[in-house]
């Protein structure tokens, strides 16, 4: 498709102008920028998956009990800040 010479050519899907602000902004949001020091506030239950709110947050290495099946867990976050359970 040629435009006509007063409009603009479409811009490319994986362009949408987001920049290196908006991106970190993001981060901050996510708390991806924390890193392995990011706090949560609740979990999903890796065996059961049951919503768990944790009223004082938790963070890397904090043990875990579901509220619901019982099982432990050891809560793990890596330096992108992404929360993973190891069952203990």
């Amino acid at each position: 498709m040629t435009p006509l010479p007063h409009q603009h050519p479409p811009m490319p899907r994986d362009d949408l102008g987001y920049g290196a602000e908006e991106e970190e902004e993001e981060q901050k949001k996510s708390g991806a920028s924390q890193g392995a020091k990011r706090r949560f506030d609740e979990f999903e239950c890796p065996s059961c998956t049951a919503y768990n709110p944790v009223g004082d947050g938790f963070g890397n290495t904090d043990e875990l009990v579901c509220n619901y099946c019982g099982v432990s867990f050891t809560a793990l976050v890596d330096d992108e800040g992404r929360l993973k359970m190891k069952e203990s």
